[in-house]
This record gives structure tokens, sequence and C-alpha cells, in this order.
């Protein structure tokens, strides 16, 4: 059967930085994946932005009002297309339990240190496997309409811009019309499904890291509190230890064990355009706050990603929610941007009712670990959460504790 190896189930941007943060250390690993080739799912087309300046928890006293205008069908950015499903009941009872100003400050504080850690391994990541040319250490604009908007966000965590900064530093941004915002210079830019497969090269030549795609996971050996070996449809590899980062699917894998992440698909969508243009486009990736939505600009294409959707797992690409990105830019860069058809995407983003994604051990389990949870921010929180699971499977006691959402079966960071 093979010398028992570290095991990440999930081939996405998670598992890739789990798979590189335990390799780097010296262990072998081998990673997981039910489809063809790494970052097929939440990782393919998201906003590939690195939103050091966006890691706050969503649920809080103004998530309430989001959400009765999305029961409404009046918020632009939230849409409630399965109120009936049981699981989005579940998950929503206790997402209104984190809607409180003391929860999400706590949830909040935990993506910080997530997020800061996250900041400082990626670019060690990236020179590491020698992918710094990827990824774009440029910071990040968080913009509005109106300076009423800007000074009631003003906290004093990020460098507060006008449109004189825009002019000068982003000129595509000033002909938008903003009124100003924040520049987050932690923040960065670049295609997360191409950084994914790059670095899957990288692992397999540099560290001997083995990948099984098209293999779907059946089930687990156990005995005596510890997994020993993770069921294939023909055979069962020997596990050392196990790391479940599979997103969305990870309540699936986790419940013939004994326990259930509890984590909701929430469907996001994005639009990808050929560059025609590049002076055109702007030169720091973006979040619009007024529109919601999401625009970065990387080899050689623009995306744009949008809306939060609670449709349970369905993956349809409707068209009244594609059209909000090919008119946004339409109006904003049609000029910059090829003629050809956008390429549309949808995908579901793997979220907690509290914010941070759930890191750590199964109580019940000495060698099984999860990674999972995310939500919009797999991208920006990826390395520093293998970084720290790594360092917890191998006894080291850097980075930050205190960062993971908490469970009854979870022994959290």
């Amino acid at each position: 059967m093979g010398q028992p190896r570290h095991i990440v189930i999930g081939a996405g941007i998670v598992g890739m930085m789990t798979a590189w943060a335990l390799a780097r250390r010296g262990l072998p690993v081998t990673v997981i994946d039910r489809l063809p080739g790494p970052a097929e799912l939440c990782s393919r087309a998201n906003a590939g932005i690195v939103s050091i300046g966006h890691s706050s928890a969503w649920a809080g006293p103004d998530a309430l009002p989001q959400l009765l205008r999305a029961m409404a069908g009046r918020n632009p950015g939230v849409k409630l297309t399965a109120p009936f499903d049981p699981a989005l009941w579940r998950w929503g009872t206790r997402f209104l339990l984190n809607c409180t100003g003391a929860a999400q400050a706590r949830n909040t504080a935990r993506m910080m240190r997530l997020a800061e850690t996250a900041r400082a391994a990626l670019p060690e990541m990236a020179q590491e496997l020698e992918l710094d040319a990827l990824i774009r250490f440029e910071g990040g604009l968080y913009l509005y309409n109106a300076t009423n908007e800007i000074d009631a966000h003003d906290d004093g965590r990020l460098t507060r811009i006008d449109p004189d900064w825009l002019a000068e530093n982003d000129p595509p941004l000033a002909r938008a019309g903003f009124a100003g915002g924040f520049l987050s210079p932690m923040d960065a830019a670049g295609n997360c499904h191409e950084v994914t497969r790059a670095a899957a090269k990288a692992l397999s030549a540099k560290h001997g890291v083995q990948f099984r795609y098209n293999s779907a996971v059946t089930g687990f050996s156990h005995a005596h509190g510890k997994i020993t070996g993770v069921n294939l449809a023909d055979e069962t590899l020997p596990a050392a230890q196990v790391i479940l980062a599979a997103g969305v699917e990870t309540p699936d894998l986790a419940r013939p064990l004994g326990f259930a992440p509890d984590i909701y698909p929430v469907k996001g969508y994005s639009g990808t355009w050929e560059v025609r243009d590049q002076s055109r486009l702007p030169r720091h990736p973006y979040i619009d706050e007024a529109a919601m939505l999401a625009v970065a600009s990387y080899g050689g294409v623009l995306r744009v990603t949008a809306i939060a959707e609670f449709a349970g797992r369905d993956r349809t690409l409707r068209e009244d929610r594609t059209k909000v990105l090919t008119d946004y830019v339409a109006a904003r860069f049609g000029d910059a941007v090829s003629d050809a058809p956008p390429v549309l995407w949808t995908g579901l983003r793997p979220s907690t009712p509290h914010g941070p994604p759930f890191l750590g051990r199964v109580k019940a389990y000495d060698n099984l670990w999860v990674n999972a949870g995310h939500g919009q921010l797999g991208w920006t929180l990826s390395a520093g959460c293998g970084a720290l699971l790594a360092d917890a499977i191998t006894g080291a006691a850097n980075g930050p504790r205190e960062v993971s959402a908490p469970a009854r079966w979870l022994m959290p960071l």
C-alpha cells in the first residue's frame, strides 16, 4: 500500500496552499480532487483580488437590512432564490446569531489576523515557487460615489483617497467619476486559476507532491480515533494526516465521519473580457462599493465579479445576473475590451455563518484537519491558512491563534 502520506482533499487554491505549506516543511503530500485538474470550481474564475482591506465579517448589524432588502428583491448585490432550502434556514439561524456588534467585532478580528498572516505568506510562496510574475503586489482600492459614504466608512484603518489621487495614480478610475474611497496597500491581484495550476506544477517538480485528479473520495478507513486511509473507487491511500479542503463539498465528506461543517454555498458570478487597450483599464484592482462589484485586470483580461446569491447548489448561469456584469463593463470600459463575447461563469463560495473559515483539528480524530469555509476570501486567505495549519500539524508555535470560526466538533486554531 505504500507509506502513509499527508493527504489534502481538494485542489482549489486553499488545498494547493495547504499542500505547499506542508511540502516545504519536508512532508510527503498527495492532493486528491474528483475533477480533471486544479482550481476547477470556486477558484476557477473568481475576482482574483487579494483583498486584505475587505477581510471583515459580513454578519453584523448592517447585514440585517441588507437581507431584508434581498428578501424584497431590492438589493442589487444580494439575491435570495432558494428561500425554503432547509440548509439555508439552519445556516441563516446561526448567521443571525452572529449579527450582533460584539460578534462581528470578534469575527472580524479573527479574519484580520488571518489576512495579515496570509499577506506575509503569499509573496513567500510566490518567490519559492517562482510565481512572482503572476501576482501584482500594488495594493487595491475600495471606491464610493459620494463623500458622505466615504465618511461613514472611514475607520482610520485604510488610506483615504480622493479624485485628485485617482487622477494622478489611476486615471481610468478618475474618469469613471468616483468620489474617492480607500487604498489598501497590502492588497494584490492575480488570476487565481492560473496561480493554482502553476503552483501544482511547481509543487510536483520541486517537492514531489503527488496529484490524483479524477479521483472521487468514497469514504475513509479509521480506527482508534485516527484516519488510516482515504478510500477511492478502486484503492485506499494510507494516510499520515488528512486535510479536508474541498470548499462547499467539505460537509459531504465529513458527514459519514460524524460531523458536518456549517458551510453554505453562496453563489457568485463573473465575466472575463479580452483586453483591447490596457491603458484604458484600471491599474489597481478595486471594489465598487455602490454597485457591489469587484474589478481587476491581469494577464490580458478584465475580470468583473458580483452578486451573493442564496440558491442552494444551483450553478445555472442566469442571464439577468450576468447582465449586471456586461452592462457595467459596457458603460465603464466598453472601448477598452475586445468585441468578443465574455466568458461568463458562476461558482459557489463556501461560507460560514461567522465569517472566518473552519481551521483546525477535528476533535474525534487525531489526524483529521479542516481548512474550509473561506467565503469570498479563499484567494485572500489561502496562503496564510495553509501556513498556520502546517504549523499546527508539525507542532510549531508560529503565527497567531484564535483565527478560526468556532464549532463543537473542532479544536480551532
